[in-house]
Formats: structure tokens, sequence, C-alpha cells
């Protein structure tokens, strides 16, 4: 067996364009390591469908991919539109309306029925992550007349911003909760929680699955001015981080973005919070089968910025090269890990610097495995995990070397899955260290006199959490 070219996890997005088991299958091959599925489209129906296919085709090819729901929250989106997509023009007029119609050039249905009563003559609308730009003419009733600034081509229940309004919008909605259950009957990983804007939202999700007695991985959606502010809060409840750049880069300046990616990212590192870029990483594939060469530079960044995942959207839900997609995104971070350390972009000394001096015995010991890692020529890090934790503390640092994460925990393997260099496998009840051994060896991934680093808690099934690390020689 071998391990992956790159270290980081790729989340692609399953849709019309690739729903269907070959597909899938190539996708995984290619280095999909989260199924995402997006609960704004489809049915319940189809996305169990989805679901099977997934794990099917992960089980055919021996992999471990994890499935994140993505929940579509309270947010105004355009309604069906005939033949599921338009194209607007520049200096066009448009009608945006309430009225329950299925949308063309001319007519557009708004699923937010109090969407006449946020704008006025001479606001800006924006649709689909900003893509295209309306401006107010007149508002009448059920419509709101519209001249197009910036065209495009426009798909069906794509997002509607208009960044001075005061939106009524509850982060969590009753269907948001439906779709919780859902997730929980069919045993999905993680959810991604929806235009958050402060900590109370993730609570709220904490409560309800509580009450359920259901676990479910919570990813935390930074989409949203209040959601920056109030970042560190939900950076604490939740579970992991997705800076979902789309709606951000429309509710806020634009020309912030960059640095506020960067800063968001360096927080959720330090956290040990696996953190997610996503939005038009790939965009160009939607159409095309070779990427714009910003948008290589713009994943390339994401990964030396310290993100943990890199996600596509529409490029593998809708677009025409999905496979190629996925692929590309593997290759771009192949030849970005590769160069970490060399261009100055590697943090290990100066994030351990910044660091409390007083701190868990987990963290002391991540901080020994860092100054062990830059000391000596170590193969492998071998983490024994309950909770997921100690290879999460080690990921933050971005190592060269793979973290073969080990747990009796399938839960705790499937949300290792998102994070940074992390390869986990799932073990019996009270495995111990030779069976480590047997396993790597076994699988091709170690072989004799390789030096590896091993962490490990004290008394073995004794102890409530990692406090020895050893460097040992495979025997």
């Amino acid at each position: 067996m071998q391990l992956p070219s790159h270290k980081t996890k790729i989340i692609a997005t399953i849709g019309p364009a690739s729903r269907q088991r070959s597909t899938i299958e190539k996708m995984i091959e290619a280095g999909m390591s989260v199924t995402r599925i997006n609960f704004s489209h489809g049915t319940f129906e189809e996305h169990t469908k989805t679901i099977e296919l997934v794990r099917d085709a992960a089980e055919k090819l021996g992999r471990r991919v994890a499935i994140l729901g993505d929940l579509p929250g309270l947010k105004m989106r355009v309604g069906k539109l005939k033949g599921d997509s338009i194209t607007l023009r520049k200096g066009e007029k448009v009608v945006l309306t309430t009225r329950d119609v299925e949308g063309d050039e001319t007519t557009i249905p708004v699923e937010f029925k109090d969407f006449p009563k946020l704008v006025s003559k001479g606001d800006t609308i924006y649709l689909s992550d900003g893509y295209i730009m309306l401006r107010v003419e007149e508002v009448k009733g059920n419509d709101v007349e519209c001249v197009v600034v910036n065209g495009g081509i426009l798909f069906s229940h794509k997002g509607i911003n208009i960044p001075k309004a005061n939106l009524p919008i509850e982060a969590i909605t009753p269907r948001d909760l439906e779709i919780i259950e859902f997730a929980i009957e069919h045993g999905i990983d993680a959810i991604g929680l929806s235009f958050v804007g402060s900590v109370y939202d993730v609570l709220k999700v904490k409560s309800f699955l509580a009450k359920k007695n259901a676990e479910l991985f919570i990813i935390a959606k930074i989409e949203r001015p209040d959601a920056v502010r109030n970042f560190d809060e939900i950076l604490n409840a939740a579970d992991g981080i997705m800076v979902a750049r789309g709606d951000l880069g429309v509710e806020m300046p634009i020309e912030k973005l960059p640095i506020m990616q960067k800063q968001l990212i360096k927080k959720a590192n330090l956290a040990a919070k696996p953190v997610i870029t996503a939005t038009q990483m790939l965009v160009s594939m939607t159409t095309e089968k070779i990427p714009r060469r910003a948008e290589v530079t713009d994943v390339a960044n994401a990964i030396l910025d310290g993100t943990d995942a890199v996600m596509l959207s529409e490029e593998t839900a809708i677009g025409k090269y999905p496979v190629e997609a996925v692929e590309m995104m593997a290759k771009i971070a192949k030849a970005t890990e590769e160069y970490r350390e060399s261009l100055g972009y590697s943090r290990l000394r100066s994030w351990i610097e910044s660091l409390p001096q007083k701190s868990t015995i987990k963290e002391a010991i991540t901080r020994s495995v860092i100054d062990a890692l830059c000391a000596i020529d170590i193969k492998y890090i071998l983490t024994p995990t309950k909770t997921g934790l100690t290879p999460r503390l080690i990921s933050r640092f971005k190592p060269k070397q793979w973290i073969l994460a080990f747990s009796s925990n399938e839960k705790v393997c499937n949300n290792l899955a998102f994070s940074y260099g992390v390869y986990p496998s799932h073990m019996d009840e009270g495995f111990t260290e030779k069976d480590i051994i047997m396993l790597v060896k076994g699988l091709g991934i170690a072989k004799e006199d390789d030096t590896v680093l091993l962490t490990e808690g004290k008394p073995i099934g004794k102890t409530v959490g990692t406090n020895t690390m050893r460097i040992f020689q495979i025997p």
C-alpha cells in the first residue's frame, strides 16, 4: 500500500456531474479525502444514494473517505430556473420576485418572502458569490426591478447577498435540524454550519445533538462579519473551521479577504482545529480542463498559509471535469508541500515560541515531537489516540513526516480525515504497540530499521492521555 502523494486533504462536492459510482471511484483514487454533500440542493433520496455510492466506492478501493454534510442555513437564494441556469447580460433589465414562478432571463424567483422589504432604489444586489451584480431600479410590491451591472451565468438556488441589509436571519433553522437528524440516521461524519454568527449557534447544535445522544464533528463556516468578530469563541466551541470565501468576500470588503484568510487559518492552527479553505479555488475547471494560473497560485498559497484542507464545490458538483479537478488539486498540493520549509514558510519554531509556556502534558509532548523532528531523521510519527487530539496537535505544525494515527473508534478515524498529514487506521479495542508495528509493516508503509517516533499514554490502558514519546527503529 502507498500513502497519498500529498498531505493536504481534498474535499470534493458530489452533485449531478459526479453522482456516478465510476466517477466517485476515480475521484477517490485521484486524492479525495472527504466527500461533501451540499444540502442546499437535492433531495434526501438523492443524498441517501450519494452516501451509499461513496461508502461502496471507498470500501471497494480500501480507502477511508469521510462525509461532510453542509447545512443550507436560512440564506436568501434564487429559486428554480428554467433549464437550471440562465445568462444575465450587462445592461439588461431583470425582475427579482417573491411570486411563485419559474425563472428565466427576465424574471428570477427569490426564496425569501420579505426580500422586497430589504432593498430600495439604488441598492446593490449580488448573486452567485458576487459574480453577478444588479442595481435596484424600483420596488413594486413583490417585485424588485433591477438592471444588470455585471452579468454571467446564474444557476438555480444560488445565493443572494445584500451587504448593507440587516437580515433577520437565524443561523440554525428548523430545516437544518431536520437535516442533522438525517445525518445522524445515515452516519454522516461531520456537518458544516452555515452563516454562524456567534458561539451560541454552535452551542445550539451541540445541545440538539446531546438530546439525540449523538456525536457529529461540527465545522463552523466563517462567512459573515459577525463570525469574524466572534471568531475566537466560535473556534473554541467548534471542532473545525471553514473559511467560506464566497459569502465572506461579498459581506466584507473583498480586498481584506486574503489577510483575513491568513489570520483565521493561523488561529485555527494554534488551536489544533482543522481548517478548510473553500470557494472558487479552481472554479474555471467547471468548464475548462486546465485551471487559471491565479487559481493554482491561490490553492498553493492557502496550503502555505497552513490550511488543513482545500475544497472543491461546483468544480466537482456540476463541472465538466470533476476527476481532473481533484487530480489538479492533488498535483498542486504535492508540489507546494515539497517546498514549504525551503521557502521559509516553516512555522515549527516560531509557533512553538508563541504558545503559552504553561500548558498541558499533551502540549509539552507535541513540542518535544517537533524538537525531535528537527534534530533526527524520522520516517513516521505513530500516534495511538482515543480522541484524535494528539495527532491534531502535531498536525498543526505541518511536519514533512506522515502522522500515522491509530484508534479503535471509527468516528475518530473519520474525523482525522480533515487534518493535514494524518493517515488514520482503525484498530481493535485494546491494541498494543506490537499491533501497530505489525500493521504498518504488513501494509508495506514502514520496513525494518525505519526510524519512527511513537507517542503514547503510559501505563497503557490506564492513562487518560498521551504522556510519553519514544524514538526507535522498526524491529
